[in-house]
């Protein structure tokens, strides 16, 4: 019996000295608490920051560029007839989103073309149709033509240059032409849903392209 007796009192010393507490427990979940918040804090300051730093500021022209550049892919969907409307109603709210409204976009290739310019929400409109108001092309060297620089309280901007390609538009045999242009992006601060919590975060948008 003696030998049982001690296995059973090394297992609950064991018991005891391992099993955590409800002391144990409480702290634990402070701290993990502690930590939830503090990370919270970080990412809020982070995002919600005024001012922007170098490092901040040529992400965010990355992003820029990035964005210009998928806009192509999105026509592509929004005037390919071949595809599932709910497709091309997503290409529509992509490149919605990416844009300020109220700018004017000129993306025809010549003059005289159906549609010469038009503000972006007639534009996807129109590509929606079965007569796509503008012929099939493509974005090439983007660069920065003018760094992204603070112009308001809660605003940045800067312009983007690059080629503007398209793939024989008037069927006359050319092989390509392109024209240079020129785009404005915009660095605003707009609500964004995170969980529970609702933050003024830094988004790029952007505008007249001429």
């Amino acid at each position: 019996m003696s030998k049982y007796l001690k296995i059973s009192t090394i297992i609950l010393v064991l018991f005891v000295i391992y099993a955590p507490s409800c002391v144990d427990e409480e702290a634990i979940a402070n701290r993990e608490a502690a930590i939830l918040t503090e990370a919270r804090n970080e990412i809020r300051a982070e995002f919600e920051t005024e001012y922007l730093t170098e490092a901040s500021l040529f992400a965010y022209e990355a992003t820029a560029k990035q964005k210009l550049s998928d806009i192509a892919d999105y026509f592509h969907i929004l005037t390919d007839t071949s595809l599932d409307l709910s497709f091309r109603t997503k290409a529509d709210e992509m490149i919605q989103s990416s844009f300020m409204s109220e700018d004017v976009l000129h993306l025809a290739p010549l003059e005289g073309y159906p549609v010469g310019e038009s503000n972006i929400q007639t534009l996807v409109e129109e590509g929606l149709t079965n007569e796509p108001p503008i012929p099939p092309f493509s974005f090439d060297s983007i660069f920065i033509l003018e760094p992204i620089h603070r112009t308001g309280d809660r605003s940045y901007s800067g312009t983007l240059k690059f080629k503007q390609i398209f793939s024989d538009p008037t069927g006359s045999g050319l092989t390509s032409i392109d024209f240079r242009r020129k785009a404005d992006f915009h660095l605003i601060k707009e609500e964004k849903i995170f969980g529970p919590d609702t933050l003024r975060v830094w988004n790029v948008r952007l505008g007249e392209i001429r």
